[in-house]
């Protein structure tokens, strides 16, 4: 009983690491983004 109680604890512990993972991850993404439009404005300033 007591095995099980602790392999329910870690499974939950990955599974909030899983997220903050994923949340960080989202970041980047919206970091990326970011990048690409200034990159993007600087390119059109460079063409005007």
């Amino acid at each position: 009983m007591r095995s099980e109680g602790k392999s329910e604890v870690r499974s939950q512990k990955s599974e909030v690491s899983g997220q903050r993972s994923a949340v960080s991850s989202q970041r980047s993404a919206v970091s990326g983004q970011r990048s690409a439009v200034s990159s993007q404005r600087s390119a059109a300033n460079f063409l005007a």
